[in-house]
């Protein structure tokens, strides 16, 4: 674990759908475990696939393809994938084995009360579990959360949904000029506006990953403007896969029942997910070991000296913290609007290292919930999974 500093902070953005063979093929030629299968793609696929738990357990089955597509991350994303490979990209990271908000929580605090999307318009559930930001409350550390318009996914925690948690809790259009101005706590979680997170769309709109990672690009401009870059360790990560093909099966660790799987099927690990990590402190490589979404709170909890969350998901994952070295003082990124040249990648081409072996049990049911209340909370089994796996994707 690295030692606490202080003065330090944690930003972490969330995307949305997105696997790390879909969105990051080039980085296999700089050691990363990720396909590379030709042929890349100079555009996003502009449509939504299926990436429910329905579709992601069939997928984990066999008898669903979902999209085996690829992007030329370094045309498509190309502030992305300078990120990618000047600092450290994971190539074991994974979420959870469902879509939107189970990703989102599991990000978030560590646990995952539903396997499906909750109304993301009108009356919600709301749940008094424990969260990265009560952690923080409760330790005396600044923080603030930058949910979308809508106020998802922070409207799900009972303390982001009322007083005193609501006057740290802004709308998206906050984190710029508060970057700017310093003004940033020790903990930011930033989500982006529709349109601009990267999810596919419902309605062409061609241009949709471009906006986001362009919208990210100047939330992070304003972070150096503000001065803040040495002392901010960033994350990049995306909320689920989004019904992306992925080459890499992820440990079989927590499992819930479904209608076809009475005795348990896996729901963590999910599919791999991208995750960057970055900063005016964090070194240059490719990190093999797994990791969950957990390991974002577990990481914060490290480098900020916090108090463990109470979750046991989330205080025994791996921490990301190690990565981060103070004597270091690694290159700011390009501006917006400047040209971005993609490093050449090592030669010869280094050997993907494997991951060691998931630290934890495996093939265990999936606990109940930790609440704050005291009250009891079961762990989920809404994800619906019928007989036969949806259509065929969209290609």
């Amino acid at each position: 674990m690295a030692q606490a500093m202080a003065g330090h902070r944690v930003i972490v953005f969330i995307q949305e759908n997105k696997t790390t063979d879909f969105y990051f093929p080039t980085m296999a030629a700089w050691g990363a475990v990720v396909a590379n299968h030709g042929n890349l793609l100079s555009a996003p696929p502009n449509f939504d696939q299926p990436h429910d738990r329905n579709a992601w357990v069939h997928f984990a089955m066999g008898d669903y393809p979902a999209l085996a597509a690829q992007i030329d991350n370094d045309t498509v994303i190309p502030y992305y994938s300078w990120l990618a490979k000047q600092f450290v990209f994971s190539d074991h990271h994974f979420g959870s084995g469902s879509n939107s908000t189970p990703g989102h929580m599991l990000a978030i605090g560590g646990q995952m009360p539903t396997l499906r999307n909750p109304p993301f318009t009108g009356a919600h559930p709301v749940w008094d579990i424990p969260s990265i930001f009560s952690v923080a409350e409760s330790a005396g550390v600044s923080w603030a959360a930058f949910p979308d318009q809508s106020g998802y996914p922070t409207k799900f925690y009972k303390t982001l949904s009322e007083a005193p948690g609501t006057a740290n809790v802004h709308p998206p259009k906050d984190f710029i000029p508060m970057a700017k101005a310093g003004e940033l706590p020790q903990i930011c979680y930033v989500w982006s506006p529709s349109g601009y997170d990267e999810h596919p769309p419902m309605v062409s709109n061609p241009d949709y990953v471009t906006h986001g990672q362009n919208l990210v690009h100047d939330r992070i401009q304003a972070v150096i403007d503000g001065g803040g870059w040495e002392q901010t360790t960033f994350i990049l990560t995306w909320d689920d896969w989004g019904g992306y093909a992925d080459s890499v099966p992820t440990p079989d660790i927590e499992t819930v029942p479904d209608a076809i799987h009475p005795g348990g099927f896996q729901a963590i690990g999910g599919s791999r997910i991208p995750l960057l990590m970055f900063g005016g402190m964090v070194s240059q490589r490719i990190d093999p070991e797994w990791h969950s979404h957990a390991s974002i709170p577990k990481t914060i909890i490290d480098l900020l000296g916090l108090p463990a969350m109470g979750v046991p998901r989330v205080d025994t994952a791996p921490s990301l913290a190690h990565l981060i070295d103070p004597s270091l003082s690694r290159p700011v990124p390009p501006a917006p609007g400047a040209t971005i040249t993609q490093p050449a990648p090592p030669k010869p081409t280094p050997k993907p290292v494997a991951p060691q072996p998931w630290p934890g049990p495996l093939g265990v049911a999936m606990p109940a919930l930790v609440t704050r209340d005291g009250s009891v909370l079961a762990a989920p089994t809404d994800g619906l999974v019928r007989p036969h796996p949806p259509k065929a994707p969209k290609g």
